[in-house]
């Protein structure tokens, strides 16, 4: 797996600097659909999340939340598992926006931790 997520992590990076958010995220999931939160797949979650905070702690690149997020989503469908990325804003002690993206498989929270305290400003999930 650590091939797969350094390989994906360069990927969704190139892809957010150089292609227009509105054509990237027609390829990221159904926009609105958010995925059950019953579903269970503990252990190829908890195997991934790992890898992809190794993988995205040591890139020689900017590997923030989106890249980590887009990259755990995509080694998730791989394997079956249907998640949601959320994005969202939240503003700052000096008055500025902080945008952050996480992602949820089931029950749990693969990258970004929850989310707590940004307002969700879209979700995209895997309607299948």
């Amino acid at each position: 797996m650590l091939p797969e997520a350094l390989f994906l992590s360069a990927y969704y990076r190139f892809l957010i600097l150089y292609i227009p958010f509105a054509k990237l995220s027609q390829k990221i999931g159904t926009l609105g659909y958010e995925t059950p939160f019953d579903t269970d797949y503990r252990n190829i979650v908890r195997q991934i999340r790992t890898v992809v905070e190794a993988v995205c702690r040591h890139t020689p690149w900017e590997s923030k939340c989106l890249v980590r997020a887009l990259t755990a989503k995509k080694m998730l469908n791989r394997r079956g598992c249907p998640c949601t990325l959320y994005m969202g804003v939240k503003q700052t002690g000096d008055g500025k926006m902080d945008a952050h993206a996480w992602l949820r498989c089931g029950d749990m929270y693969v990258t970004g931790g929850k989310g707590t305290g940004y307002a969700v400003t879209g979700l995209f999930g895997d309607n299948k």
